[in-house]
């Protein structure tokens, strides 16, 4: 999530965006696939049972006014923060966390990898279609990730495998396990460099109808480089920007093309 110094960039970037989204609502998407998926995906508003008690979840940390100490791997830095600062700042929104749910829902993924848990909010979203699917979320934050593993038992998300530490390190861990993975969600280091160099790693662990995320692609200037650049990767079919999110295709029977839509 965007805050802090960026609010005013972030506020005139979305103004753009929303007259820039074109697509919205799947108008003039011509690929049965992708046009299937905006309405089953991103504009559908079936309200699943989890979505209440992750957010009874989400509720819960954000009355909690202790504090814990953050490291943060990119920076080096480690800083004391509120457990409640943090879950309503730094956790997906409900809506974007209802998308990622209905995409893995939807395609029928089941490799499932997250960069970047936080306390577990978004990870609660991606693994609790199934528990049959398999989910490994990398958290760099020992006690971000003590917390997410409170949310998991909570929510009876017997599925998921938190690792911690610094996650160039343990990405390696996590593609091994996996072996081929359906499904991304990075929300991690927010540089180019890092982001840039984790889809790389992840490129030759992909199966072939595998779907990436990348998280807060306009939060800074550098997270919208490693965005544009992404998007003309050689094996990147169709991507669609809602900004606050990029959903990246590789199917290669899709047009190469960018969708701008709002949610």
């Amino acid at each position: 999530m965007i805050y802090g110094a960026n609010l005013m960039r972030l506020i005139c970037k979305y103004g753009k965006h929303i007259v820039s989204a074109r697509h919205t609502k799947g108008f003039g998407i011509h690929s049965p696939f992708l046009y299937n998926f905006t309405q089953h995906v991103i504009y559908d508003k079936n309200a699943y049972y989890i979505f209440k008690k992750i957010e009874q979840r989400r509720t819960f940390l954000a009355n909690n006014s202790c504090y814990i100490m953050v490291r943060d791997f990119g920076t080096g830095k480690k800083v004391q923060r509120r457990i409640n600062d943090i879950a309503t700042k730094s956790a997906i929104r409900p809506q974007c966390g209802q998308v990622l749910f209905r995409l893995i829902q939807h395609l029928s993924l089941s490799k499932i990898l997250e960069l970047g848990t936080s306390f577990g909010i978004s990870t609660a979203y991606i693994a609790s279609n199934s528990n049959k699917n398999e989910c490994i979320t990398l958290e760099g934050c020992e006690q971000s990730a003590k917390i997410a593993q409170e949310t998991f038992e909570t929510l009876h998300l017997e599925n998921v495998k938190i690792l911690t530490g610094n996650i160039n390190q343990t990405l390696v861990q996590a593609i091994e396990k996996l072996s081929s993975i359906d499904f991304v969600f990075i929300d991690a280091n927010h540089t180019a460099v890092a982001t840039i160099q984790y889809f790389e790693k992840l490129m030759p662990a992909l199966s072939q109808n595998a779907v990436v995320v990348f998280d807060d692609i306009y939060w800074s200037k550098d997270m919208e480089y490693a965005w544009k650049t992404i998007k003309k990767h050689e094996s990147v079919t169709a991507t669609i920007d809602l900004f606050w999110m990029g959903i990246v295709f590789f199917k290669p029977t899709l047009q190469k093309i960018n969708y701008k839509m709002h949610l």
